[in-house]
């Protein structure tokens, strides 16, 4: 028959495996919610930049250049204002 202390010792490492298996579980779940929370975030912020270019490129048409200059009542330069390297 096994002595106590060797009893004691094979419980008490049957005891903390358990415990690390536990907490090892713990940490895969955690850390697969984290993936899957900034897979989501990732895939908003590249529909953002997506609508970001399209913006820009809205914004930087002439033609919508030219409506939004007259809009803050800036006119073409006259040829005194233009400078010739």
């Amino acid at each position: 028959m096994l002595s106590r202390a060797i009893l004691f010792s094979l419980v008490a490492t049957i005891g903390l495996l358990a415990g690390g298996k536990v907490w090892v579980s713990y940490l895969r779940v955690d850390t697969e919610q984290s993936v899957n929370q900034l897979k989501k975030e990732k895939v908003l912020l590249v529909q953002d930049v997506q609508n970001l270019k399209l913006e820009l490129a809205s914004m930087t048409r002439p033609d919508t250049l030219r409506r939004l200059a007259r809009e803050l009542g800036m006119a073409a330069p006259s040829a005194m204002q233009v400078m010739k390297p």
